[in-house]
């Protein structure tokens, strides 16, 4: 079911201003279509410019390289719950999409393209068994609760309607990159687009390098949509820099005002920090920017697993939920595993999409997704191809070569079960550890060994000052590198893992290749994880990880652990 004309009209004339209007003060100009801005080929150097390493993915936005696009255009804005709507009228009416059990599926499909209000409390999408309305008067703020697939099937039909190529297909989900239709960008057009042309310096957010809670809806913002019920997202669009009233928005907030920051960047783009997460085209791949190639870049041709074994599609740009300053960096990457405390059964009601259309993407070579590394074992040919390692963490600012940044362990495989003579069970002996790949430049090495804890990130090894030339630990480790302190005890150096209740744990090693050796002015009994941390920001560049599991063994005359406390985290007040 399409709009009336008359409001199609309008919104068309009103999309078209705002992108002129907005393209004004950047690089771009005004695009193909109403709501799209024009950017011109270019390059810029992607990845993390200041130094930040993520507890839970490591230092994936590394190495740092010059990455070279052709011209694009890309939306404005994120896809509104509006325009979502009226995709899925149009495509109900011609038979392609299906509602069971008031979920969304492609007809005669398996994967779910979006929740109705049926399947999820906080869609903003009603089916009353015959046609989709938009709920909760949140027409112009972005979709929510929209999966991959989902996104992907309304780019299509954006292509359809106008009569451009489909890029993708809904069999088995590929992408055809030489194609002028509609489709998610990539990572690296994303971060294009988000940097709005500014490199000189590159910053941490579309503004600057200050975080600006009135510029984009961030946990720490105040604007007057962060009340009422779940999702606290905002209209697209609504960081403008102008005053805003509330006769103007009827928004949930006691405030009769609110005074916008501009958090549009030098391209005129909306939310490219906060508001929803954006869905990208490709798997997240850990260590994918140490090989990948330098123009255009597709994406690799599968994901790193998760700690469920799975694959995830990469999201970016933030949220209005969780994280310091909703994740919003620029260079920030996440697996669409991490989403929230219910990882990987956390609500969708945080995650949108914005559209981007390659130019003359006829006229460019074949493109196709990355292969993924391959390393040979010890007693290969280089020149065979073995399975990949699974153990596939970020790389580095310069690799040595086309081997990537690797950590491994003679004593157990990568997502294996840790041993117990390495355990409180066991001798608790250190682990011995190899490694390889180590990116050129480094002048120093640095291990940590750490657990994300329901109440806390705790940590077992930290050892620093690794001459750059050694390649690997032996068991019981001595004279190498120095001791810093654990969470766990008082004594210095590596304090096994000794679990406080059943099940399984996750540990995570991993191994910093830095460009200096850090500065520490503490004694080393006071270098713990964190004091490792700020010592080692700017020097970083490139992370290795290995995961390992352990579930501590108790006696079995022992008594039973208290039940109760336990369900699942609640979203914020």
């Amino acid at each position: 079911m399409l709009r009336s004309k008359t409001t199609a009209a309008a919104l068309a004339l009103w999309m078209l201003a705002t992108s002129i209007g907005l393209a004004a003060g950047g690089k771009s100009t005004p695009g193909p279509l109403p709501g799209f801005v024009q950017l011109p080929a270019g390059q810029f150097e992607r990845g993390d410019h200041h130094g930040f390493v993520d507890p839970k993915h490591g230092s994936d936005e590394l190495p740092v390289r010059t990455i070279h696009l052709d011209a694009m255009a890309i939306g404005v804005n994120p896809v509104t719950t509006k325009e979502y709507c009226e995709f899925l009228n149009s495509a109900l009416a011609q038979k392609q999409l299906e509602v069971r059990n008031a979920g969304v599926f492609l007809a005669g499909g398996h994967d779910l393209l979006c929740d109705s209000r049926g399947t999820s409390e906080y869609s903003r999408i009603g089916w009353d068994g015959r046609a989709f309305t938009v709920l909760d008067r949140k027409e112009d703020h972005p979709m929510v609760c929209v999966r991959w697939a989902g996104a992907a099937v309304y780019c299509n039909w954006l292509s359809a309607q106008q009569g451009r190529p489909q890029c993708y297909d809904t069999t088995a989900w590929e992408c055809s990159f030489n194609k002028s239709g509609f489709r998610l960008p990539t990572e690296a057009e994303w971060e294009y687009a988000a940097r709005g042309g500014q490199t000189a310096p590159y910053w941490n957010f579309p503004w600057g390098d200050e975080p600006d809670p009135t510029r984009a809806n961030w946990p720490e913002s105040k604007n007057p949509y962060r009340a009422g019920p779940l999702p606290w997202t905002t209209p697209v669009g609504f960081f403008n820099a102008q005053l805003r009233r509330r006769g103007d928005f009827g928004w949930p907030g006691p405030q009769e005002t609110f005074q916008a920051g501009d958090g549009r960047n030098g391209y005129g783009l909306n939310d490219m920090a906060g508001n929803v997460w954006q869905w990208c085209t490709e798997w997240y791949e850990r260590q994918y920017y140490a090989y990948c190639p330098d123009r255009n870049p597709p994406g690799p041709v599968e994901g790193s697993p998760m700690p469920d074994g799975k694959p995830y599609r990469v999201l970016r740009g933030g949220n209005w939920f969780n994280g310091e300053h909703g994740h919003s960096r620029v260079s920030n990457r996440d697996p669409s595993y991490f989403r929230g405390p219910q990882d990987p059964n956390h609500p969708f009601y945080h995650i949108g999409f914005r559209v981007v259309l390659p130019l003359d993407a006829e006229q460019r070579p074949p493109t196709v997704l990355t292969p993924l590394p391959r390393m040979a074992g010890p007693e290969q040919d280089p020149s065979s191809r073995p399975p990949r390692d699974p153990n596939r963490p970020g790389g580095g600012k310069k690799p040595s070569s086309s081997s990537p940044f690797v950590l491994r362990s003679p004593a157990v495989t990568a997502d294996g079960t840790l041993p117990k003579e390495y355990t409180g069970n066991g001798s608790g002996a250190t682990l011995p550890l190899e490694w390889s790949g180590v990116p050129a430049g480094t002048r120093s090495l640095a291990l940590i060994m750490h657990h994300v804890a329901p109440d806390a990130i705790k940590w077992y090894w930290v050892l620093y000052n690794i001459p750059p030339d050694v390649t690997g630990l032996p068991k019981n480790v001595q004279g190498i590198g120095t001791r810093g302190t654990n969470s766990v005890n008082p004594v210095l150096g590596y304090a096994p893992p000794h679990s406080k209740g059943p099940g399984e744990k996750k540990y995570t090693f991993t191994l910093y290749a830095l460009s200096a050796p850090p500065r520490i002015s503490e004694s080393t009994s006071k270098v713990g994880r964190e004091v490792l941390l700020s010592a080692m920001h700017g020097l970083v560049l490139g992370t290795a990880e290995l995961h390992v599991t352990y579930t501590r063994e108790f006696d079995r005359d022992a008594p039973p652990s208290r039940p109760g406390g336990g369900g699942p985290p609640k979203p914020p007040r």
